[in-house]
């Protein structure tokens, strides 16, 4: 069977329970929003093929279980990502604290060329927001991230921070470490 992406892309989201990470996932991939989905237990993915200037991207996203019981299962996969994207909720703060702490983990367990992002999401709750904008582009500035906000209900931005990934992976990083092959299995699933 032939290969049907150019590039492999691991894309791995962290964040605390409940910020919407599981939601923002199923949007992109299957451009739907499931408000009373159960909370994710251990880890879960789903792949995606993009096509940017000719080059097909598989992007395969690592949904992790945002409790603090399972973030030892969620370390291991630290070590293969290639890009990771830290979520809080922007109703909340303690979720906007505890990116210090994600940010912390990645630090000891991915590698050093890792690609990171930061996404403040339920952004379609303003009138709940307890975290500014501002706050969140400070925060990125000081971790050398990128920022958006998002919201998985009405699908805004959602595919901004998908599209960072896949456009600075094959430039940035010459598709380095991006084969199929690299990830030692075949995938055959198709976009």
């Amino acid at each position: 069977m032939a290969k049907q992406y150019d590039i492999l892309f691991r894309l791995l989201i962290l964040g605390d329970s409940g910020v919407g990470k599981t939601c923002m996932l199923r949007r992109f991939t299957d451009g739907e929003f499931d408000p009373s989905h159960i909370s994710t237990i251990g880890v879960d993915f789903k792949m995606k093929t993009v096509e940017i200037d000719g080059i097909k991207i598989r992007v395969q996203i690592w949904d992790t279980a945002g409790q603090e019981r399972y973030q030892t299962i969620t370390k291991q996969y630290y070590r293969r990502a290639q890009g990771i994207v830290f979520v809080y909720d922007i109703t909340s703060n303690l979720s906007f604290q505890h990116i210090v702490k994600w940010a912390s983990d990645v630090d000891e367990f991915a590698p050093d060329d890792v690609q990171t992002v930061l996404v403040g999401n339920k952004a379609d709750n303003e009138f709940r927001r307890q975290v500014t904008k501002d706050q969140g582009y400070k925060l990125a500035e000081h971790y050398g991230m990128e920022f958006f906000e998002t919201s998985a209900s009405t699908s805004s931005n959602i595919n901004e921070w998908h599209f960072f990934f896949a456009v600075i992976h094959p430039y940035d990083r010459a598709g380095a470490a991006g084969s199929q092959e690299e990830c030692g299995q075949p995938l055959g699933v198709s976009g």
